[in-house]
């Protein structure tokens, strides 16, 4: 497994990325619950106050949108490694997704890394695919 967090961690920047938007992370309003190499329960929502500068703009894809983004994750366990694939082929097997709109399919790979938690991979929103980047701090 590649160490994505080589550098210090101050040097490392939380984000919670859709396709080319940065929404930021609301963490008054996210849970992370892990017990050793389980999740718990992860909800990280989106800052809503991102989410409405962006809406702002014309141009922003997701406009529509009347809340921002949240993804979650429950009961998972990452096993000795700290990871889990969650795709097509398992993804009845585990309570994840991206909220939004919609409950949206995730294609992701979900980790902790000492005090971090990330997700990585891909999300479908209204049939299109987009990339879903997760890096937060536990």
């Amino acid at each position: 497994m590649v160490n994505l967090f080589k550098k210090k961690s101050e040097e490392i920047k939380e984000i919670f990325k859709v396709g080319d938007y940065d929404f930021s992370i609301d963490h008054e309003n996210s849970v992370v619950e892990t017990d050793g190499n389980e999740i718990v329960d992860l909800h990280v929502k989106a800052n809503e106050e991102v989410f409405n500068e962006l809406c702002e703009n014309d141009d922003f894809e997701f406009n529509y949108g009347l809340y921002s983004p949240e993804f979650y994750a429950r009961k998972i366990d990452l096993g000795k490694k700290r990871q889990i694939v969650i795709n097509e082929k398992n993804q009845s097997d585990y309570e994840s997704a991206l909220y939004f709109m919609e409950h949206n399919d995730v294609d992701i790979n979900l980790s902790i890394h000492e005090e971090w938690i990330l997700v990585i991979g891909w999300t479908f929103i209204t049939g299109k695919k987009y990339p879903l980047i997760i890096r937060m701090k536990k």
